[in-house]
């Protein structure tokens, strides 16, 4: 998890973003096990109920009215560990 979380730090632009995507893919496939989300279902719909929850939490650091490459990465980083 915490390679995941450094790969997000450093998503900036495009092409970095798109390395972010191929690495999450390998981590789906090397560590399912990890994935709380394991059906495309269960991984969109958990990345639309942490955006729900995120941005009303106290801990809300996004200005959603300006999304970032990296909180893109983020937003499709925590489909796969949020509940």
């Amino acid at each position: 998890m915490d390679d995941m979380v450094k790969h997000i730090e450093g998503v900036t632009d495009k092409d970095a973003f798109l390395h972010f995507i191929q690495k999450l893919i390998d981590d789906y496939r090397g560590n399912l096990q990890e994935w709380e989300n394991k059906s495309i279902d269960e991984y969109l719909g958990a990345i639309r109920s942490w955006i729900e929850d995120f941005s009303v939490s106290e801990f809300n650091n996004i200005d959603w009215n300006k999304i970032e490459y990296s909180t893109i990465a983020k937003i499709l980083y925590m489909g796969k560990i949020y509940e």
